[in-house]
């Protein structure tokens, strides 16, 4: 149904105008997994938006484990010529007859009540699922892999106060259960790089900062999710913590415009942060201009010990988006933009979902 919307349309036509050499994408066979997710919807509306509004000529598969969800996310899509969905566990082999040029790999839970309650499904999408993807794209000869990561990879660095950069490895505790995402991610990056070195499957990797967007899952307990929700329900932002952590962070349009830039020009066996350097903040000053936005207010709460056990302990979070720039991408979307449209988007689905009960 985001689709329908305007202000939706005007994300999805600055992130295509963001990607550079985005002609290279026509005509192509492209699968992303994960495809109801934040990212992969994002990215897969943008493919759909470029066939109607550019006449690109590509093929649009998507792999998502409910048809049921898939179907309500793309219902103005379904049955469109060149838009294909596989309907199954991505932790299964792919069955898929048709070769293909390119795919994205965005499957995977990536929100902290996961973490907690189901750490073993957290890590599988990343290692079983990158592994039946990585032998599909073996036998068919796939022009690139592009696996989605996370900048959780970095882990906890000595200096304190230090941009991550995609060289950076800092501290993980391996033993700690919410370690399972970015232990899971690390290890698929490197399950990724062997398949090139083994068996030149050409990959790269793309490492997202803090993303935000409209198209959140209900199940999404992220910060920047449940302020969304609680400011769209006329609440008070609620912080959990004095909110003093710096964050990079990038609104989705900019995430896609950044990861399919990567795709098309990245280097094999490379990583590339995807951060916009004019949008770093705190958790807190990230929720004050959420609740400013939405016309409402912050308070601060104290976690349970539940809650507490789903954060991460960095501190820091600031990715060094040189390498991606380098490639000629920029950002387009300040924090005080990306939140407005992020509402404006919301609330309109909000309105759109009331008028059909």
């Amino acid at each position: 149904m985001y689709l329908k919307q305007e202000a939706y349309r005007q994300d999805l036509e600055t992130a295509w105008r963001g990607i550079v050499n985005r002609e290279k994408l026509g005509g192509k066979r492209i699968l992303i997994t994960g495809a109801t997710g934040l990212i992969g919807s994002f990215l897969t509306d943008l493919l759909l938006y470029a066939n109607r509004a550019y006449g690109m000529g590509m093929d649009v598969f998507i792999l998502a484990r409910d048809e049921k969800r898939a179907a309500e996310r793309f219902a103005s899509s379904m049955g469109e010529e060149g838009f294909y969905g596989i309907f199954q566990d991505v932790t299964q082999p792919l069955e898929l007859e048709e070769p293909l040029d390119y795919i994205i790999h965005a499957a995977g839970d990536g929100f902290p009540l996961a973490f907690r309650t189901a750490p073993v499904e957290t890590m599988t999408p990343a290692l079983l699922g990158t592994y039946h993807l990585l032998q599909y794209a073996r036998k068919v000869k796939l022009e690139k892999f592009l696996y989605i990561s996370s900048g959780e990879v970095y882990g906890k660095l000595p200096e304190t106060k230090k941009e991550f950069g995609e060289n950076d490895c800092g501290y993980l505790d391996s033993m700690a259960v919410r370690s399972c995402y970015p232990m899971a991610k690390r290890c698929a990056e490197t399950l990724c790089v062997s398949f090139q070195e083994q068996y030149h499957v050409p990959v790269v990797i793309a490492r997202p900062s803090h993303v935000y967007g409209a198209c959140t899952s209900i199940h999404d307990n992220r910060a920047t999710a449940q302020f969304l929700n609680t400011a769209l329900e006329g609440k008070h932002v609620i912080l959990n913590s004095p909110g003093r952590q710096m964050r990079s962070y990038t609104y989705v349009a900019d995430c896609a415009s950044g990861i399919y830039t990567v795709l098309l020009n990245g280097k094999a066996k490379e990583a590339y942060n995807i951060a916009n350097r004019i949008s770093r903040l705190t958790i807190a000053d990230f929720a004050q201009i959420l609740a400013e936005t939405a016309q409402t207010s912050c308070e601060i709460k104290i976690p349970d010990e539940h809650e507490k056990r789903e954060y991460t302990p960095i501190e820091y979070a600031v990715l060094d988006s040189s390498r991606l720039e380098k490639l000629g991408w920029k950002g387009q979307y300040s924090a005080q933009k990306g939140i407005r449209q992020m509402l404006k988007i919301k609330r309109r689905s909000k309105k759109d979902d009331e008028e059909l009960i």
